[in-house]
């Protein structure tokens, strides 16, 4: 009798610690959703990104090329 109590005591502990660990992963799931779904679009990359956009130097070959694509595509 006692051990049947053992058992049942240590599998409902297991059940609510694998629940708990449910509940943890589909909350970091959840928090990627939303931080996704609030992200805004930039027109430019912010202050000190290393990919600056220089408006006063023309676009070069290569990149007028992956534009036309660009716009195709879409």
């Amino acid at each position: 009798m006692a051990f049947a109590r053992r058992v049942l005591r240590s599998a409902r502990t297991l059940a609510a610690t694998l629940w708990q660990c449910l509940i943890a992963v589909g909350a970091v799931q959840l928090a990627g959703e939303t931080a996704r779904a609030d992200a805004r679009l930039m027109d430019a990359p912010g202050p000190g990104h290393p990919e600056r956009l220089r408006p006063d130097l023309p676009l070069t070959a290569l990149e007028r090329a992956v534009l036309k694509d660009i716009g195709s595509a879409s």
